[in-house]
């Protein structure tokens, strides 16, 4: 079970590296980008761990974001995250907003529930019910009645709310965010691969945290699409960072019972969800480094690194791990200082 998402993994790590070549025909953050997502804390927790299939819905996920930045079709591809897990609904409004964007024929969502049957062939055959098949994920969204599931969302945040008007709410929320979001994207000027990549991760990251009943799993796509952004723009290194710290801030709590964390990753989650979406409106007149993403990204991996130090294994981890994690982190690091020249002018430097 878990070498199928390993190789769904390696798959996600190989078009994260091709989206950043394509995007900057640069050697070495593209061999940043293949190292950070296959090495990834959340990945590693996800697959190696706990045997999840987030790889995999998450690699067509990729590929579509990766067909829509080369100017080609990539719906059929997020019918077929779609239809892999409902998670890659996630990505729906910015698919929306590139329908509209690009002027693609709205039959092509005809592909959505088309992929859907095609693929639940094999399950019919094997004996499974109809109604079943096409329930199945309307079944799920009845299987918990809790606002969050350890996702460090919006939810987190206001526990107190009845689970019936959190639902309702929550869904109300998310709509009219993702419809103004697609609405955004298609009537918006700006072009090229960054605009791109950034308006699929706030709607990666938007909709898991506005919708309720969320696992922490669940904002796997959004952390790995961010390394992608953070390599086309090292402006956004705090914030792939924070991702993962937030990630397995959130994992932990299931992991071991630690909640404590829960509360402080949705926070720097709320500070994430507002840079992004600030970035996304004001566009290049937005700020470089913006000083709080700076300060969650310093707590957060403190916060992080102190509960390994004092309630988690302490030095019991692979030293292999240790060392390919220190090499990303020391390429990050050169990546930043190779592009500070690059990103502003003499007089913008931050």
């Amino acid at each position: 079970m878990k070498a199928i998402s390993a190789v769904f993994e390696l798959g996600c790590a190989i078009t994260v590296a091709q989206i950043v070549w394509r995007a900057t025909k640069l050697p070495l953050r593209a061999s940043l980008a293949f190292c950070a997502v296959w090495l990834a804390p959340t990945v590693i927790f996800n697959g190696a761990v706990w045997a999840e299939s987030d790889s995999i819905w998450t690699y067509f996920t990729l590929v579509s974001i990766a067909l829509f930045m080369r100017d080609r079709n990539g719906v059929a591809s997020f019918a077929m995250a779609f239809s892999v897990k409902a998670q890659g609904v996630f990505l729906g409004p910015f698919v929306l907003g590139m329908i509209l964007r690009r002027r693609i024929h709205p039959a092509w969502l005809a592909t959505v529930p088309g992929i859907y049957v095609v693929l639940a062939i094999p399950v019919l055959v094997a004996g499974r019910s109809l109604a079943s098949v096409f329930a199945v994920y309307l079944d799920q969204a009845h299987t918990f009645n809790r606002l969050t599931m350890n996702a460090a969302n919006i939810w987190v945040l206001a526990g107190g709310l009845p689970y019936a008007i959190g639902v309702a709410v929550g869904m109300v929320l998310a709509a009219a965010s993702g419809l103004a979001l697609s609405i955004f994207i298609a009537r918006s000027r700006r072009a090229g691969p960054e605009f791109i990549l950034l308006a699929a991760c706030v709607s990666l990251m938007l909709m898991p945290y506005l919708l309720p009943k969320m696992h922490e799993r669940y904002f796997y796509a959004f952390e790995l699409a961010s390394i992608a952004l953070a390599c086309l723009n090292p402006r956004y290194v705090p914030f792939a960072v924070m991702a993962q710290v937030d990630g397995v801030l959130s994992y932990l709590a299931f992991e071991n019972g630690i909640v404590l964390g829960v509360l402080p990753a949705a926070l720097c989650n709320s500070l994430l969800v507002y840079y992004l979406v600030h970035d996304l409106w004001r566009g290049e007149r937005g700020f470089r480094f913006p000083k709080l993403a700076w300060l969650g990204f310093i707590a957060s991996t403190a916060g992080l690194f102190s509960y390994l130090v004092i309630e988690g294994p302490g030095l019991n981890i692979s030293p292999l791990y240790l060392l390919a994690t220190g090499l990303v982190t020391a390429a990050a690091l050169l990546l930043l200082k190779e592009s500070r020249g690059d990103l502003a002018g003499p007089d913008q430097l931050p």
